[in-house]
């Protein structure tokens, strides 16, 4: 009788030197409890001790048509031994979702390369004084339609870009708790609280920089680079700090992450497997409970491990899932509007070029602020699964 309740004891300083009892969870209690647990048993407890309803919810109402994914079946396609990624039905909607851009842009890019050869006849077919001020006035208005089909557009798919930062942000507080959980019953309390504060860090940038910040300043900058032609090219110098600001600054943010991510990637998982092998060394050297401990402490580990990897890969498809399709539509814009620029520049005012060139310069820098944001929240995760994924 003493030793089983010296062995309840014993156990619940095992969950406490593993970082479970910090959530008060009674699941983790309820395992450390009944040795008698099967692995299937224990496996079930940690799993249902895990929050996914949100990040379910979540990942429904943002879903795409054509592109489904849950967090949860996923995962337990990885616990039953089917967790193959295939890539057939990804393949085939990007391919498709690009032929739909393309030919959504296409009307746009014909009525601008219009306007374009208008300009061009307007001012190049003017010789007198009288019908040189008619072309730069004929000029003048087809320069402004083409500015207004261009705001039009370039502020589109600033709303997308915003949009999908939003979603970006909106999933990763919902995927942090639970996979801060998991963290818990595979590595410990340290490695755990280290990855929320790191990620809520990721966030806060995400938030208040990337969106606040940055998203603004891109928009600055389209708004002098239609205006510049117009100011005689005054703003030249300007729009290039612009554009350095946003691609120093989103590089700098990432690099700062990463390595803050990376150091602590490296020491809290080392420090939670010191304290856990202290109080297994204790636990391991009384007979008759050592081994009883050891067996199910490692099944338990070696399970929270398993479920932990499976979330955090489900994490980080969920948010290329999420990014796909913005990302591309970014992208389209981009090449149209530099197709622009280069089929326009041999029939054109260097005028026009240069506000085509400009769109296009704007929306490659939302592309380029979307993926930067992406990659920080993948990297992130998979920086500690990694460092967490051996079974100390």
């Amino acid at each position: 009788m003493r030793w089983k309740i010296f062995g309840i004891f014993l156990c619940l300083l095992v969950a406490a030197g593993m970082g479970i009892s910090c959530f008060g969870s009674r699941e983790a209690k309820a395992v450390s409890d009944d040795p008698a647990l099967s692995s299937e048993d224990i496996r079930n407890r940690i799993y249902d001790s895990i929050p996914l309803q949100e990040v379910e919810e979540i990942l429904q109402d943002m879903k795409e048509d054509e592109v489904d994914f849950s967090i949860r079946e996923y995962v337990d396609q990885v616990l039953a031994g089917e967790g193959e990624l295939s890539l057939a039905g990804m393949e085939s909607y990007v391919r498709n979702y690009i032929v739909h851009q393309f030919e959504a842009n296409r009307k746009t890019f014909l009525r601008l390369i219009l306007f374009g050869i208008l300009s061009g006849v307007f001012l190049n077919f003017s010789t007198t004084m009288y019908e040189k001020q008619m072309g730069e006035t004929g000029f003048q208005i087809i320069y402004f339609l083409v500015v207004t089909i261009m705001v039009t557009g370039f502020f589109s798919v600033s709303q997308v870009a915003g949009d999908v930062l939003a979603d970006i942000i909106q999933f990763m507080n919902a995927l942090i708790p639970s996979f801060s959980v998991a963290l818990t019953w595979s590595s410990g309390s340290a490695t755990s609280m280290a990855f929320y504060q790191t990620a809520l860090l990721a966030i806060g940038v995400a938030e208040n920089v990337l969106i606040r910040v940055f998203v603004p300043i891109v928009q600055v900058y389209f708004l002098v680079s239609i205006m510049n032609p117009l100011a005689d090219w005054r703003f030249t110098k300007f729009a290039s700090l612009l554009r350095g600001l946003v691609k120093v600054g989103t590089k700098t943010l990432l690099a700062i992450l990463i390595g803050h991510q990376g150091i602590q990637g490296l020491i809290m998982p080392a420090l939670d497997g010191v304290k856990r092998s202290s109080v297994f060394r204790t636990a391991s050297s009384l007979p008759g409970v050592g081994n009883l401990f050891g067996g199910v402490t490692d099944t338990v580990i070696g399970t929270g491990v398993l479920i932990k990897s499976a979330i955090g890969v489900g994490g980080l498809i969920a948010v290329c899932v999420i990014c796909i399709a913005p990302i591309l539509k970014l992208g389209v814009f981009t090449v149209v509007y530099r197709g622009l620029a280069a089929f326009a520049q041999p029939v054109t005012d260097r005028r026009i070029v240069s506000v085509f060139q400009g769109t296009a310069d704007s929306g490659r820098l939302l592309l380029h602020i979307v993926f930067m944001t992406a990659v920080m929240f993948l990297v992130t995760l998979t920086i500690i699964i990694a460092a967490t994924n051996r079974i100390q």
